[in-house]
């Protein structure tokens, strides 16, 4: 096999073979906190750079979707990442550390719930968010590596994954933000 390849899939077997509360209990907490949001009427909002923006959109689309069940009503759920006029707009006027935090200052109301996704955990544009969130009473769930930068600590559920290298972090995100929005679902409107 080719050495890449096996480094990294030895990599990722490491990361993802962890019985450690520290990785299950605050995706649990994640769970409720979002279901909470759902049930009061309040929506998700989602943020992150890069290959996390897309992380922020796909689960969009499952939570307004679905993931197994193709009858419930969808949830609601709004990607930050996902308006390019906007994005941009933001970006020249205000800079890109603004680009979400002024989306949420705008869209956000308390209540709601705001994913962050930053695999180092210093994204400014997403620390912004989160500061923003703080001061408009918006719950805030933060995806990071191990370390999990600034926003560990600043972020109401700080949910790690077992690794610091970011292409392993941006797979497991994938494989946590699914297993968390089945488990909404599954709670929510389980298949009849």
């Amino acid at each position: 096999m080719n050495s890449i390849f096996q480094t990294n899939f030895d990599h990722f077997k490491e990361a993802i073979n962890t019985t450690s509360s520290d990785y299950f209990a605050p995706a649990l907490e994640c769970i409720e906190a979002t279901k909470q949001a759902i049930l009061s009427g309040n929506k998700i909002l989602l943020c992150g750079n890069g290959g996390s923006a897309s992380t922020a959109s796909h689960i969009t689309n499952d939570f307004i979707g679905h993931m197994t069940n193709w009858h419930r009503k969808g949830y609601p759920a709004i990607a930050l990442t996902a308006d390019i006029s906007v994005l941009t707009a933001l970006t020249n006027d205000f800079g890109y550390d603004a680009v979400f935090s002024r989306q949420v200052e705008t869209l956000g109301v308390r209540g709601d719930i705001l994913w962050g996704f930053s695999t180092s955990g210093n994204s400014q544009n997403v620390i912004r968010a989160v500061e923003s969130c703080k001061e408009a009473g918006i719950k805030t769930a933060v995806f990071t590596c191990r370390s999990g930068g600034k926003l560990k600590d600043m972020a109401d559920i700080w949910i790690p994954v077992n690794t610091d290298e970011p292409m392993l972090a941006e797979a497991l995100h994938l494989f946590y933000i699914h297993s968390i929005a089945e488990s909404i679902e599954l709670d929510l409107d389980p298949v009849q």
